[in-house]
C-alpha cells in the first residue's frame, strides 16, 4: 500500500522546494508542486506533496495530497495518503483517505478508508475513525470502525472500541468496553412551506 521511497522523479524533481537541515523558515508556502524539509519550518504548508526528513520540523497544519512524515509535525494534517515512518511523530488532528502510522501519534485521526498501525507504530488518540482499521502495534483511546477492525498477532487496542466486524489474531491484546457500530440516522429533509395565499 505505501512505500516509504523518498527519492523523486526527473520529471518532478525541478518542482521540489528543498528547506536543508541548517535552515529555520518562518512563513506559509502554497503553491503546487513538492517541499522537502530537512530543517525547520514554522507556518503553514499547502502544495502538492510534503516530504519531512528524520530531521525535519514543521510547526503548523499540513494540507497536500500526498505527505511522508519522518521527522516531526506539531500541527493538523489534511491529505489523500499520509505514511508517518518509524521516525516520524504528528501531534494535533490527522484526516485523510488513507495512512500507515509506523511512528507516533498523538491526536485525533480520521480517514475516510484505512487505517494501517505497522508494529512499530504508537498511537494516542482521543478518536480514530474509519472505514478499516488494522492495528499491529499499539493503540490507546477511543477506535470506531464503520466495517473491521483487525487486530495483528502483535497488535493491542486499549480503550473504547465500537466496531461493526471484529477480527482478532492469536497474539493480540483488547482491553476496555466495546459495542457494535451502527450508521447514523440520515438527516429528514424537512418538507417545502406552503407559500402563503394573499
Amino acid at each position: 500500500m505505501f512505500k516509504g521511497n523518498q527519492k523523486t522523479t526527473n520529471s518532478t524533481a525541478k518542482n521540489i522546494t528543498y528547506v536543508a537541515e541548517e535552515i529555520e523558515a518562518s512563513g506559509d508556502f502554497k503553491g503546487k508542486g513538492a517541499v522537502q524539509i530537512e530543517g525547520t519550518v514554522n507556518g503553514d504548508i499547502s502544495v502538492t506533496s510534503v516530504v519531512i526528513g528524520i530531521n525535519g520540523v514543521v510547526n503548523g497544519a499540513i494540507t497536500a495530497t500526498n505527505v511522508i512524515v519522518n521527522g516531526k509535525l506539531n500541527g493538523s494534517i489534511f491529505c489523500d495518503t499520509l505514511e508517518i515512518m518509524s521516525n516520524g511523530s504528528v501531534t494535533n488532528e490527522i484526516k485523510v483517505q488513507r495512512v500507515l502510522i509506523s511512528g507516533k501519534v498523538d491526536g485525533i485521526i480520521e480517514s475516510k478508508n484505512e487505517i494501517n498501525i505497522d508494529k512499530t507504530g504508537v498511537v494516542n488518540a482521543t478518536t480514530m475513525t474509519s472505514r478499516n482499521i488494522l492495528v499491529d502495534g499499539s493503540f490507546k483511546g477511543k477506535i470506531v470502525a464503520s466495517e473491521l477492525l483487525e487486530v495483528g498477532n502483535s497488535g493491542s487496542v486499549e480503550g473504547d472500541i465500537t466496531v461493526k466486524n471484529i477480527k482478532t489474531h492469536e497474539g493480540g491484546r483488547l482491553l476496555g468496553s466495546m459495542q457494535l457500530y451502527t450508521a447514523p440516522k440520515p438527516k429528514p429533509t424537512p418538507e417545502p412551506k406552503p407559500e402563503a395565499k394573499l
